[in-house]
């Protein structure tokens, strides 16, 4: 008894080569968004670097004098900003399972930050992950706490920066929307709901078999950063009024205090925010320029704005030294 099985058709070779070239619906929405997203932070950066290099040329030639004493003082007001930053984090890394020691999580921290400055946002990640024990803090803790960290600090950031720049009263319609906008956005992504799916897919990747899950967070953690995030970010604020003041430009006026930490919280979130740019640079400074301009012009908000940037690696550096040194003193004493 013999069976027909009946015979396939081979497909053309037109539409077998169509079908390997038309990617799917869902890669070509992630193509095309990935796409909006370079096109947009590159015409951002550009804008950016235009407007800086035009205001440093006027500047050629303008003599700048300096007073070391408020120079030093920003330096320090910074590093206790970071400092509370990284209080945070370790308290993120203890609710989601992690037991961090406080000057683990300072040297982590501060080591991270010197990371920004290489292209990739991921260098952050692997040095925290690099300095942290794995035998008390996994790295899928390390890697989600400091998601959440990061994203809750420049939430409190942008909307610090909101409140206070309109209470300030100078600011621009561009940046009341700027602020307003990286506040809504980044406020949803630190919801417990919102922030455990993106948690979840993270830390997938460096999840071992058998290893015990994240440690959901809740609003606790959510709540708690308050009282880290209002001085740490006031903190910062200072900085940027010491090294105005450096230059002999007063913002330690309570407006002057506002606009300065409205000022500095937008601008490290709106760096923060355009990814391809190493630390921010360049659009950290613009928009300082933009929220700082109307009130002390253009010209000194682009020389605060430098000096502010010098500072703040300046600090970096120092404590991120200091604490590597301490380190290696008490581990040659133990």
């Amino acid at each position: 008894m013999t069976t027909h099985h009946p015979i396939q058709q081979p497909r053309s070779e037109s539409a077998v080569s169509s079908s390997a070239t038309i990617p799917p619906r869902s890669s070509l929405r992630r193509i095309l968004i990935a796409s909006a997203r370079w096109v947009f932070a590159g015409g951002l950066l550009f804008a950016a670097s235009r407007q800086l290099c035009a205001e440093l040329t006027r500047l050629l030639g303008r003599e700048v004098q300096l007073d070391l004493p408020l120079l030093l003082l920003s330096a320090a007001f910074y590093a206790a900003a970071m400092i509370c930053f990284a209080a945070y984090w370790r308290q993120a890394a203890l609710d989601m399972g992690g037991q961090p020691g406080r000057l683990e999580i300072q040297r982590a921290y501060f080591a991270s930050q010197l990371g920004k400055y290489i292209p990739g946002k991921a260098w952050v990640v692997l040095i925290r992950c690099a300095l942290i024990d794995s035998r008390t803090t996994t790295a899928p803790v390390v890697i989600a706490s400091t998601f959440y960290e990061t994203l809750a600090m420049m939430a409190a950031g942008s909307l610090l920066a909101l409140l206070t720049l309109l209470s300030a009263g100078s600011a621009s319609t561009a940046v009341l929307l700027l602020s307003s906008g990286l506040a809504a956005g980044l406020l949803f992504a630190v919801l417990p709901p919102v922030f455990g799916r993106l948690a979840t897919w993270t830390a997938r990747p460096f999840q071992r078999m058998g290893a015990p899950p994240i440690a959901a967070i809740t609003y606790a953690t959510w709540l708690r950063g308050f009282r880290y995030f209002i001085p740490g970010w006031m903190a910062a604020g200072l900085s940027l009024a010491a090294v105005a003041g450096s230059l002999g430009i007063s913002l330690f006026s309570f407006a002057g205090f506002l606009l300065a930490c409205g000022s500095m919280a937008l601008g490290i979130v709106g760096g923060f925010a355009v990814l391809i740019v190493p630390a921010g640079l360049g659009v950290r400074e613009w928009v300082l320029m933009q929220s700082l301009g109307p009130s002390i012009g253009s010209g000194d908000a682009v020389l605060v704005a430098i000096l502010a940037r010098i500072m703040n690696v300046a600090a970096e550096l120092v404590v991120a030294g200091c604490l590597y040194l301490f380190r290696r003193r008490k581990s040659r004493n133990d």
